[in-house]
């Protein structure tokens, strides 16, 4: 689990132990959409017995991505989750049977776009003061910001895709994920900057960033290492057949020809690839490994 994630559990934490000491209610879960916009608990307090538990997938409440001011409802009041249709076959029922539920979406910041939410389950219907829904209505706000700003920090501001500080929390959290890498660098890609100027190579760099998405899976980890390096760390690819496909592929795709600004430009990728089958490398150390590798491969083509 990488700092970020961490960092957001224990906001949830902190969250969920202010408010349980000011509304009774049997459990407060807090769930955010991952990757493949699942809404999924983070951190779940059960004053009784545990049934919600970290990872369960909450209802989706609020489906619309942009909405008007005039049609975002506060607080979502159901009073029996078997009953509601938009409850009624989630994971949820089936763990809490004829339960209440209030929930509050959180959204991103200065947007209605739903990142998660607030939720408080009861065994019966209960009611919040005015006093309980302003406090978890800053809760959301507060915690939709906070998101927003670990997101940020580890982001590269240009691309969108990850950074060299992500890239440490992730080389630190000692994950067990069997990791391939990928080094990309592309060639000569000074010579964009001065024949076109640094604008058109931002530009560039951005079509760069969208291609690589194309090309991986929402499980692969995906980070702008430099000014014109990235690198691709793919969850559970250890075959080196299936590395060499992805890699051909890859750099396949960043030689078609891009077209920015109406001008024409044609670049090249060197790529290393470091595969360790059965686990034994660091992924510092597997990333070592793919930086030689690229280096290696850019000095054979430039021998040649």
């Amino acid at each position: 689990m990488s700092s970020l994630a961490r960092s957001i559990e224990d906001a949830a934490k902190q969250f969920a132990n202010t408010l349980k000491h000011m509304v009774e209610v049997n459990t407060i879960c807090i769930s955010l959409y991952d990757q493949s916009m699942i809404n999924r608990v983070i951190y779940a307090y059960n004053r009784n017995e545990n049934v919600v538990t970290t990872g369960m997938i909450m209802p989706t409440l609020q489906t619309s991505v942009t909405i008007e001011p005039q049609h975002v409802t506060s607080i979502i009041d159901i009073p029996n989750i078997m009953e509601d249709e938009r409850t009624a076959t989630s994971e949820l029922t089936k763990c809490c049977k004829a339960s209440s539920l209030k929930s509050i979406t959180i959204y991103k910041p200065e947007s209605y776009v739903p990142i998660g939410s607030f939720n408080l389950i009861h065994s019966s219907p209960f009611q919040l003061s005015q006093a309980q829904q302003e406090m978890l209505t800053s809760m959301s706000s507060l915690l939709g910001y906070m998101i927003e700003l670990e997101k940020a920090s580890v982001t590269d501001s240009l691309t969108g895709l990850y950074n060299r500080r992500y890239l440490t929390h992730l080389c630190n959290s000692g994950s067990d994920k069997l990791y391939s890498v990928l080094f990309i660098d592309i060639d000569d890609f000074k010579e964009v900057n001065d024949q076109f100027g640094h604008d058109t190579g931002d530009a560039l760099l951005l079509e760069i960033a969208g291609r690589l998405k194309q090309n991986v899976r929402k499980s692969d980890v995906l980070i702008r290492y430099g000014g014109d390096e990235f690198l691709i760390c793919f969850q559970h690819l250890a075959q080196d057949q299936d590395m060499k496909f992805v890699s051909d592929k890859i750099e396949h795709s960043l030689r078609e020809p891009y077209t920015i600004n109406g001008q024409s430009i044609n670049i090249y990728a060197s790529v290393g690839i470091s595969s360790k089958q059965g686990g034994g490398s660091t992924l510092r150390e597997l990333i070592s490994d793919a930086d030689q590798s690229m280096y290696t491969v850019k000095n054979n083509e430039k021998n040649q």
